[in-house]
């Protein structure tokens, strides 16, 4: 009896060992389990904080590139604007320019015209010794005045002219002396000269020249008037295209605000004509004006013409108006951009 006590005490013990020893597996499994499922969690959201990190560095990049991609596109427009003309031809034209005059006759009045040439010989001529070609070889007074009496002293932009004769020897009609000094002051001007002396042949600074008495240093620009843009007139018998100042023509010279016609907007007005004038525009059908501008005495201009109606004589003749309608900014030199033929001129004045 008392064995089986034992035995069934032992039996009973076995029991409880063997339950606790389930639960705590049970228990030590569910920890585990949770374990596991934290850790699973936790590396899912390292790996999903990983993935959106590399998407946002890679949208991040993808922005960049576009942003890079727009300022390469902006760069290389750029560049290839400003590389428009720079693979244009170019040629430098002989800066010795001279200044040519003629009469034109018209039935209410006489007009001087102008015509610019440049030599064709590579040396190059003193600003003094063209302009005192150009003035006495367009001297209209009868005795040749300047070239016969007289000795010029430049002094840029002011020229002296010592008299070394008085008298009848500077005499002069009424017409000639209107042309005389249209001549003396319209050359003078396109040679950047800005004021003119007189001297009698004691030194006096008074003197009486082609009926005008002078006693005192002479504005050029207040004496020429305010000349913007240049028209052609062809002369048949020299077979050549002159130039007339607007000025001398009425045509306008100032804008709505009685100003001075800016460069761009004198080159605007020289492209048309009132009709059934004596006169045309240097700039024909077929040659259209990109742009204009003057800037720190460089004036550019940039064009293109039909070459199926525009001859090289009309490109001649647009050039010459142009180059004498810059001499009026007193320009120091100006460029002719051609976008059709893909050349750059430039045409070196005053001073060069």
């Amino acid at each position: 009896m008392e064995n089986m006590k034992k035995i069934s005490f032992l039996f009973a013990s076995a029991l409880f060992i063997a339950g606790c020893s389930d639960s705590g597996e049970e228990t030590n499994s569910q920890t585990a389990d949770s374990s596991e499922n934290e850790a699973v969690d936790s590396q899912e959201t390292e790996d999903n904080g990983e993935d959106q990190a590399e998407s946002d560095s890679n949208t991040e990049t993808e922005e960049d590139s576009s942003g890079d991609a727009a300022d390469n596109v902006d760069a290389s427009e750029e560049s290839e604007t400003e590389s428009d003309t720079a693979v244009y031809a170019g040629a430098q034209l002989n800066p010795n320019y001279f200044i040519d005059t003629h009469i034109i006759s018209q039935p209410e009045r006489f007009y001087l015209a102008y015509a610019i040439e440049r030599d064709k010989e590579e040396a190059q001529t003193p600003p003094k010794q063209r302009l005192e070609t150009s003035l006495f070889e367009n001297d209209p007074s009868e005795q040749d005045i300047l070239s016969s009496y007289t000795e010029l002293t430049l002094d840029w932009p002011s020229l002296t002219i010592q008299f070394d004769q008085e008298g009848n020897d500077l005499a002069a009609t009424s017409a000639q002396s209107v042309l005389f000094y249209d001549a003396l002051f319209g050359i003078s001007d396109l040679y950047g000269i800005e004021d003119i002396t007189f001297l009698s042949p004691d030194g006096e600074q008074r003197m009486t020249v082609a009926e005008r008495t002078v006693d005192d240093t002479i504005n050029v620009k207040d004496e020429r008037g305010e000349t913007r843009g240049y028209y052609a007139i062809y002369d048949k018998e020299l077979q050549e295209t002159l130039f007339i100042p607007g000025g001398e023509l009425e045509e306008p010279v100032v804008n709505e605000s009685g100003e001075p016609l800016s460069f761009p907007e004198t080159i605007e007005k020289m492209k048309s004509v009132e009709p059934d004038t004596f006169y045309s525009t240097a700039i024909v059908e077929g040659i259209e004006i990109v742009s204009s501008s003057i800037t720190n005495g460089v004036a550019t201009v940039q064009y293109t013409m039909n070459q199926d109606i525009v001859t090289e004589a009309d490109r001649i003749v647009f050039e010459n108006a142009i180059q004498l309608a810059a001499l009026d900014f007193h320009a120091w030199e100006v460029r002719l951009i051609n976008d059709t033929l893909k050349e750059k001129r430039t045409y070196p004045l005053i001073g060069q």
